[in-house]
């Protein structure tokens, strides 16, 4: 049978909670499931309001206007020491591809020719 251990957790009221646990979780975990079964509930009330909603909206927002601001100035960057960007390579790959399938599309109709005037 495993030895019970205290582990004693405050929360934000200072009350003061011993509990007896299993030696078969490692402390972390006693720890972590104590502090997630105070906070935890609150957290989640927390997040289901329309506060929350809005900070998170704008927050988002914020992070998306940020990375398009740091994407243009890496644009110009690489533009202004004539380097290719992203978009650039990106463009140039989808005009590789176009073209590999326009010669596999031309290869297979000379075949096709060749084919119907040796037979």
């Amino acid at each position: 049978m495993a030895n019970a251990r205290n582990l004693t957790v405050g929360d934000s009221n200072n009350l003061i909670y011993t509990l007896a646990m299993a030696d078969d979780k490692p402390l972390w975990k006693r720890a972590f499931d104590a502090v997630e079964g105070t906070v935890g509930p609150r957290l989640e009330e927390m997040v289901r309001t329309e506060q929350f909603a809005d900070a998170a909206s704008a927050m988002s927002k914020l992070q998306n206007d940020m990375r398009r601001r740091a994407e243009r100035t890496m644009r110009r960057t690489w533009h202004f020491w004539n380097l290719p960007t992203g978009s650039d390579v990106k463009r140039m790959s989808d005009q590789i591809t176009s073209l590999e399938r326009r010669v596999r599309d031309l290869s297979k109709r000379l075949e096709d020719q060749k084919e119907r005037s040796d037979g």
